[in-house]
């Protein structure tokens, strides 16, 4: 049978492999079918980054640093070290955009196959298992809750994988002393991921003092101890070229953030015994739930022995419980949630390192376990009083918790029942371990089917007519050599940028620095602690930030196609001719937008944001620029009520409340306007207005708003409409009983200074000569007026500029963009990116690594030439 493949290790992998196929085959996901294995996360980012990866690898390695499509460019090398580094990835290579989804499935199934392959590994070499045991306990770890509720976070999954690798050599290194294979192992963990890999390091100081108790120790323990120590001091220096760089990128986003230490539960411990029924896991689970551990009925039954046989030792069993009761602790005990999550707490997917737990309960169970050995009748009562009892109180609990129902709770009770009366009734060794093999596969795959099946999925034709469109845009654009970005009218995700190889001007990203998100608030657009939305642009944002181009919908029956796909609603561009233009989209251009760089007054350097108001923000940023302080390019308009239905009168409308007089209907409040001038008229939102449950509905047509922010922004309801009344229509749901007003205001711009300003930008463009993702290299004309260059790069550390071949100090200005002062003149500019503290931690790796390879050839120079000499006659 091993001849084939099927021995013990090989299913280990197979049976993982194939269920995972079984069930995406059965639920018709590209390519068996119309649906995909795209959903949260996956489809609305990770998908995006993969595309990055193979335009890094193929076509642009200096992306490996930065990128301007990662909102208006950001850092790269951390968000590689957090999303891209699994060898796995290399499968991408094959794919294009339109196959992507089913390319994401293969790497899925091969991923979860691998684990199970590696647990197998470490069963049979480190806990000694043999024949179809090894794949008894094996395939629990693949298939535990946590690797199939998280198949869909698909780059925490490699540093799972090697969890088993990593503790196979440690075992190895307290036996033999040998420290090689675990600092090898121990770098490609961190390489991983380094998120996971910190979860793994304080796994590895509550697992030593069990794999101590296990093997006959080589070294004395206080040796060992600092062996292991060494080694994982080699392999972090050994990364620091990698992990160094993303700990500075951290502190400039997630670390800002600071969370609250107290020393209270984040959930109810006692409702964790329901985290072991099948399917245990929904959307709800995935923002808000507990830990998931599931593995099958067999493991939690050989725990018994584990804490009985008089052949573990006593100190074994004793570090192996408290290891249990720490990480179930840390499941929902504030100061422990926060520990194992690096300080801070999860956002959705809580308790990510459950799969330590599902891995320890498996390990205790290899040990424990023993196919002659029956169960005592303390321990068939213990189980079947269990399994009762949480089947009872999941029946009561079914209307409380939203992933419990009937199919789970028969699938959990008649699980346990077989796995409990195989153990009791069969005695024959063969025909038990393979009916407790069957019924475990069994068990998995039903809760792999359950849980999966409380997931809706991307189906392969709207991910297609999303992709389409953004794959499209450069190859309509491949002819302008310019420099400029293009603003999103309709888009996919906020990771076009990356799947259509554009610069953008949204990013979703866990690293996203603090100072992008509050540049963005500032100028009226959408903005997280994750996310940043470039959506409410302004004719003044788009030209100042080099959006030379607008893909819009297209204004012919084919919407309808790209409806779902619409971002923002901007009346500024209906009149403009379209550059290029397809199925439901168009591509039109910015005349006024500026270059990358250019000469502006150095009064920009003194500017300062106003909170609040976005507006008032754009136009003393253009004012600035232009040293023109005292022009009235931005003014209030007159607002009025001309009707409204099921509210109660309204007293004023900029800071009014809308409250309904009937909850049960829906109500509508209808202003108007007259423009004055054919210019852009822009409606203020504070952010206490809460547009949830709110359509916005500007002369009839439906304004695209996304809601869930906290500052305020602008949306663009009128141009080119002088004299023409204007309908603005709020409609608020019948669930809405009232809404705050928030700064409800209305401003025009005066579109001919605005014009005249950014023309006077256009005079003095840096003529870029040579350009990639991380460098910049032109030639400008500066004046006297004018001796700033202004840029719509993102100011950062790591950015260095050269004027005339010297380094000179850049500033920034409006709280997030490149400016370097110069005289008036002409000059050569270069600007170049290199992650801050990269190269300091290469050179660290690098010479660590030289000199500790240096030491090892010479140890084994010195014991060849005494081996040698002592072999003499």
């Amino acid at each position: 049978m091993k001849k084939f493949g099927y021995g013990p290790l090989a299913l280990s992998f197979w049976i993982p492999f194939a269920s995972l196929l079984l069930y995406f085959v059965y639920r018709h996901m590209a390519p068996f079918g119309s649906s995909t294995i795209l959903t949260v996360d996956l489809g609305q980012q990770y998908l995006d980054y993969f595309a990055q990866f193979k335009t890094t690898i193929l076509h642009d390695p200096s992306s490996f640093f930065y990128s301007f499509s990662s909102g208006l460019g950001g850092d790269m090398i951390g968000e590689w070290s957090y999303y891209l580094m699994s060898p796995f990835n290399l499968f991408f290579l094959l794919a294009d955009a339109q196959s992507l989804p089913a390319w994401i499935l293969l790497v899925t199934i091969l991923k979860l196959a691998t684990a199970g392959l590696t647990m197998g590994l470490f069963l049979k070499n480190s806990y000694h298992l043999k024949g179809y045991a090894i794949t008894l306990f094996a395939i629990n770890y693949p298939l535990s809750a946590w690797f199939v509720a998280n198949a869909l976070n698909l780059l925490w999954l490699d540093t799972a994988i090697l969890l088993p690798l990593l503790l196979c050599t440690l075992h190895r290194l307290l036996k033999t002393g040998k420290t090689w294979p675990f600092i090898i192992v121990l770098i490609a963990t961190i390489l991983s991921n380094y998120y996971i890999a910190w979860m793994i390091a304080l796994f590895l100081v509550l697992y030593l003092p069990i794999a101590y108790q296990q093997e006959d120790v080589a070294l004395l323990p206080i040796k060992s101890l600092i062996k292991i120590c060494l080694a994982g001091i080699t392999a972090i220096v050994a990364t620091a070229w990698l992990w160094l760089p993303t700990l500075d990128q951290l502190t400039l986003g997630k670390t800002t953030h600071s969370a609250n230490w107290t020393l209270g539960f984040e959930n109810n411990p006692a409702t964790l015994f329901f985290k072991l029924i099948p399917g245990s896991f929904d959307f709800s689970q995935m923002q808000t739930g507990q830990a998931n551990f599931l593995v099958a009925p067999v493991v939690l039954f050989f725990l018994w022995p584990f804490f009985t046989k008089k052949n573990i030792r006593l100190s074994e069993r004793v570090a192996s419980l408290f290891a249990l009761i720490v990480l179930l602790l840390a499941t929902c005990w504030i100061p422990l949630v926060l520990l194992f999550h690096g300080g801070q707490y999860p956002v959705w997917y809580p308790a990510r390192f459950s799969f330590l737990i599902s891995f320890l309960l498996i390990v205790m169970a290899a040990r424990g376990y023993d196919s002659d050995q029956a169960l005592t009748n303390l321990a068939r009562g213990f189980y079947l009083l269990a399994t009762l009892t949480i089947t009872v109180l999941g029946s009561f609990f079914m209307n409380q918790l939203s992933y419990l129902n009937k199919p789970e709770l028969f699938t959990f009770l008649f699980g346990y029942l077989l796995t409990l009366l195989t153990l009791i009734f069969v005695t024959k060794k063969q025909i038990k371990q393979f009916l407790l093999l069957l019924i475990t596969a069994v068990f998995l795959m039903a809760n792999l089917a359950l849980t999966l099946n409380h997931l809706s999925y991307l189906t392969n034709a709207e991910y297609q007519k999303g992709a389409k469109q953004v794959t499209m845009v450069n190859r309509h654009l491949e002819k302008d050599r310019s420099w400029y970005r293009v603003a999103e009218g309709i888009g996919r995700t906020y990771n076009d940028g990356f799947l259509g190889y554009f610069k953008a001007g949204s990013h979703f990203s866990s690293l996203l620095p603090a100072s992008s998100s509050a540049f963005f608030r500032n100028m009226g657009q959408i903005a997280g602690d994750s996310k940043i939305s470039y959506s409410n642009g302004t004719i003044i944002t788009d030209s100042l930030l080099s959006f030379k181009y607008y893909l819009d919908q297209s204004q012919d029956a084919s919407a309808d196609r790209t409806q779902s796909l619409k971002r923002s609603f901007r009346p500024d561009y209906l009149q403009s001719a379209s550059q290029s233009s397809g199925n439901g989209w168009r591509l039109v251009k910015n005349e006024r937008a500026l270059p990358v760089a250019y000469a502006a007054s150095k009064e920009a350097l003194s500017f300062k944001n106003q909170k609040r108001y976005p507006l008032q923000n754009q136009a003393n940023l253009l004012k600035s620029l232009v040293g023109q302080s005292n022009q009235q390019i931005l003014t209030q308009q007159p607002l009025e009520v001309s009707g409204s239905y099921n509210i109660q009168k309204l007293g004023q409308i900029t800071g009014g409340s809308i409250v309904q007089i009937d909850h049960k209907q829906p109500s509508t409040l209808v202003l108007t306007f007259t423009p004055q001038t054919d210019g852009a008229y822009y409606l203020n939102l504070g952010g206490a207005f809460d547009l949830s449950g709110v359509t916005i509905i500007a002369n009839g047509q439906r304004v695209t708003q996304q809601t869930g922010y906290d500052h305020s922004v602008a949306l663009n309801v009128a141009n080119n409409a002088k004299g023409q009344k204007q309908l603005l229509t709020f409609v608020f749901d019948k669930s809405v009983s009232n809404r705050y007003l928030d700064d409800l205001a209305l401003y025009a711009l005066d579109q001919d200074l605005v014009n005249q300003d950014l023309s006077e930008l256009q005079q003095h463009p840096l003529n870029v000569e040579k350009s990639n993702s991380r460098y910049l290299k032109g030639t400008i004309q500066t004046t006297k007026a004018q001796p700033l260059i202004m840029t719509s790069i993102p100011s950062a550390p790591g950015w260095v500029a050269k004027v005339d071949g010297r380094v000179v100090p850049t500033k920034t200005v409006a709280g997030g963009l490149i400016a370097i002062p110069t005289t008036a003149g002409k000059h050569q500019i270069t600007l170049s990116y290199m992650p801050p503290l990269f190269l300091p931690g290469l050179i660290l790796s690098a010479t660590f690594i030289t000199v500790v390879a240096v030491v090892a050839l010479f140890s084994g120079y010195k014991v060849r030439f005494s081996l040698a000499r002592n072999r003499r006659p």
